[in-house]
């Protein structure tokens, strides 16, 4: 099979995570190129993987002959526009979540990558990990009944830099946007109305740049269904993700807030370890989801989580916000 050449944009944790992921675990790829402002990023990368070149500007990374596809792993205010050039020159590309921070620009994306045929992947990696794809499994074929509601965990264990925060859209873009493609993705059916209530308990910081630690979101689809998904940073015991999806019939549960099916007993007393953030819980989604990418682009497929789902992430993401900033349920119109 074709070797597809990727570049990727931006190194941060999770960027470097995707750059050595494609430079040594997925098949049918090679990493090509990468592209960071901090030049010590790139040389820490490139050292393990000296075949690929380093670009000052993501433009140049784009528009090189060496690069066949794009990862884009840099800040959130950043995706629009390098989505907009990566399209523009005619490559697959795979975003990181979330597509926007702004509703109208996520449409735009939609329209230009119908408008090209352009294959674009969204980031949302817990489509991939193995529980949630079980869970998934179940559903479709009817293991539980009709399902009726979801319940989402995402706890953090402590709260992100000030800086991230002004860039990332906060708690409801940054995290609570994971369990929002969750619900869509379970539930199948469009969500009607949201209500969303959030505060900052713990760290005042994010406070002052406009954020909050902990917040709750409950939605209503069309149908009826019901769902809430809890978002916090004050997990201090660990990191923290599990979803309940409960059927006429029957129910599924995912996750655990442990990294190991382990319980440590002692005389009075009974604990577990736990994980201690998102890379090390979603390691093997991570992975999975970047193999799917190279392999859906080579085998000329239809990308498995698509500019729309992105695009209605936004969308519910703002309007979770927007309900609480404004104290009152919203109700969703989708043009």
């Amino acid at each position: 099979m074709k070797i597809l050449n990727v570049g990727v944009i931006g190194l941060g944790r999770l960027g470097k995570k995707h750059a050595l992921t494609i430079g040594g675990s997925v098949a049918n790829a090679r990493l090509a190129a990468v592209c960071d402002p901090v030049a010590s990023l790139m040389d820490d990368v490139r050292g393990q993987f000296p075949g690929a070149s380093a670009f000052k500007s993501p433009q140049e990374l784009i528009d090189s002959s060496d690069v066949d596809a794009v990862v884009i792993a840099s800040a959130t205010n950043t995706h629009t526009e390098l989505l907009r050039e990566v399209i523009a020159a005619g490559k697959p590309v795979f975003c990181e979540k979330p597509l926007s921070l702004d509703i109208s620009e996520a449409k735009e994306i939609c329209r230009l990558t119908e408008e090209r045929n352009s294959f674009v992947q969204i980031g949302f990696m817990r489509r991939f990990d193995n529980g949630y794809a079980k869970a998934k499994q179940a559903v479709e074929n009817g293991e539980i009944g009709d399902v009726i509601s979801i319940h989402c965990i995402s706890r953090d264990p402590g709260a992100p830099p000030v800086e991230f925060v002004k860039t990332s859209g906060g708690l409801f873009f940054d995290l609570a946007v994971h369990d929002i493609d969750l619900i869509r993705w379970f539930l199948d059916d469009p969500v009607k109305t949201v209500r969303a209530s959030a505060a900052c308990l713990k760290y005042t910081e994010l406070a002052e740049a406009g954020d909050v630690d902990h917040g709750n979101i409950h939605f209503t689809t069309r149908k009826g269904l019901q769902a809430d998904a809890e978002a916090s940073r004050n997990a201090e015991y660990g990191y923290d993700v599990r979803t309940e999806i409960i059927g006429t019939r029957g129910a599924v549960f995912v996750g655990n807030n442990s990294c190991m099916n382990v319980s440590f007993m002692t005389k009075g007393k009974a604990s577990v370890q736990t994980v201690p953030g998102f890379l090390e819980r979603f390691e093997q989604a991570y992975e999975t989801e970047l193999g799917v990418f190279v392999n859906d682009v080579l085998k000329g497929k239809k990308p498995s989580v698509t500019a729309y789902d992105g695009m209605m992430a936004v969308l519910l993401a703002g309007e979770a916000k927007r309900s609480f900033y404004d104290k009152k349920e919203v109700e969703i119109k989708e043009d």
